[in-house]
């Protein structure tokens, strides 16, 4: 019993590091926070951090992993409850959209650094790229995507992004949120049919409202 208490207690604490490292990271970017930030802000020794990730590019590591965790268990909720595969997208881009508003551009920057968790990254997109593209395949079932589109190819297209975010300067000049938005609703409008675009419409009229709301 009280080893089970103690290794609850231990992930319990896990999750609070993650969480509060992502909050940090994604305000200050990755290089400005230390490892001893982290455990100050926590009222936590250095050497329990350590014992915990062993180094900054794990606990960054595990910090990814925990949100695809969270990413994949809201996605798996909206789409029990969407009617479409575009309604999944767009509520998808929502989130994105209002996340990247708060995130430091240094946050895609300083990943370049870390090469174990651009090789996380990179293995989970190649690994969602066969789910993503059957995803594209229902959508045209459903007479929301064109059917004269090679989805393996606006799924890599897509992809990018974060390597735009990562490797380019064009963070330097306009905004997280922008860029993506920007990128995202091109592609949207490319692969949609009069259906889907006008659904598209009707998302981004409802955005605008709530903004200026």
């Amino acid at each position: 019993m009280a080893g089970r208490r103690r290794e609850s207690n231990r992930e319990e604490l896990k999750i609070r590091i993650l969480e509060t490292a992502a909050e940090a990271f994604k305000r200050s970017g990755i290089k400005a926070v230390h490892m001893d930030d982290i455990a100050g802000s926590l009222s936590i020794s250095k050497r329990t951090l350590y014992e915990l990730f062993g180094d900054k590019e794990q606990l960054l590591l595990e910090v990814f992993g925990l949100y695809r965790q969270r990413i994949n268990e809201d996605m798996q909720e909206i789409t029990s409850r969407a009617e479409n595969v575009l309604e999944v997208i767009l509520k998808f881009y929502e989130r994105k959209v209002n996340e990247l508003c708060l995130v430091n551009p240094l946050f895609f920057r300083d990943l370049r650094k870390y090469p174990k968790v651009l090789d996380f990254i990179h293995e989970e997109q190649r690994q969602n790229d066969a789910d993503s593209v059957e995803y594209f395949q229902k959508g045209v079932e459903q007479g929301i995507f064109r059917d004269d589109i090679n989805f393996q190819i606006i799924n890599q297209a897509m992809a990018m992004q974060l390597d735009l975010l990562i490797y380019s300067d064009i963070t330097l000049h306009y905004p997280l949120a922008e860029i993506y938005s920007e990128i995202t609703i091109l592609h949207m409008r490319g692969i949609t049919t009069e259906k889907g675009n006008r659904m598209v419409d009707e998302f981004l009229k409802n955005i605008r409202g709530k903004r200026q709301g």
